[in-house]
């Protein structure tokens, strides 16, 4: 027995079919903001955090919003305490349309006082090589004025170091990552790509500010 469809139940079908999809893309475009979003929350935090009790309240408030994407970590007694949060586009990155994209906060404290905050943004599918730029802050009561980045890794990678003493204008040009590499088709390949400003922020040299510092690894 051969069951044809009327011209009713094919008009209703495709009517289901373009609603469905067009659901599935407000849906897709709506996760794509909440990812911009959230990616931009984090960076202002890193950004906000300019004291030890800055970094109490942000570690709070990154705790409660994060949940199981924030984790702590210890070094031995009295070492550093890392407090941690991440955002990634897994959802969208398996549709194939855009690069796995990663952005992570660090906040370090040790003996109860803010040491230093790292933030890192990278992305990137193999075969290709990953791009990334590392963003680390070190406190002290008593530091100076000093602002390195390192070219090893450009036009790729960029690992951006500097003393909470720099200027407030350089330092806010240094928060300024593309939270579009999250959501761009294709992507963002290159270090310049996810931070616009990052070669014209400071002279490309090695730095050790932070008595270890950064060793340049994402």
């Amino acid at each position: 027995m051969t069951y044809r469809l009327t011209r009713k139940q094919v008009r209703a079908a495709l009517v289901v079919f373009v609603v469905g999809g067009v659901l599935a893309a407000v849906g897709i475009v709506a996760y794509a903001e909440h990812l911009r979003s959230s990616a931009t929350a984090l960076i202002n935090s890193a950004r906000d955090i300019r004291t030890t009790a800055d970094a109490e309240r942000e570690i709070t408030a990154l705790g409660k919003q994060f949940g199981h994407q924030f984790w702590q970590e210890s070094d031995h007694l009295g070492g550093d305490h890392n407090y941690n949060a991440q955002i990634e586009n897994v959802l969208l990155s398996r549709l194939g349309v855009v690069e796995p994209t990663n952005i992570s906060l660090g906040v370090t404290m040790n003996d109860g006082k803010l040491r230093c905050i790292t933030l890192v943004m990278f992305t990137g599918r193999p075969p290709r090589t990953p791009s990334g730029v590392r963003i680390q802050e070190w406190f002290n009561s008593d530091s100076v004025s000093n602002f390195h980045v390192s070219a090893k890794d450009k036009p790729w990678k960029a690992a951006i170091e500097f003393t909470s003493a720099i200027p407030d204008v350089q330092r806010e040009k240094a928060f300024l990552l593309n939270t579009k590499c999250f959501v761009q088709l294709g992507g963002c390949k290159s270090a310049q790509d996810i931070l616009p400003t990052v070669w014209q922020l400071g002279a490309p040299l090695g730095s050790n500010l932070g008595q270890g510092g950064t060793d340049d690894k994402f």
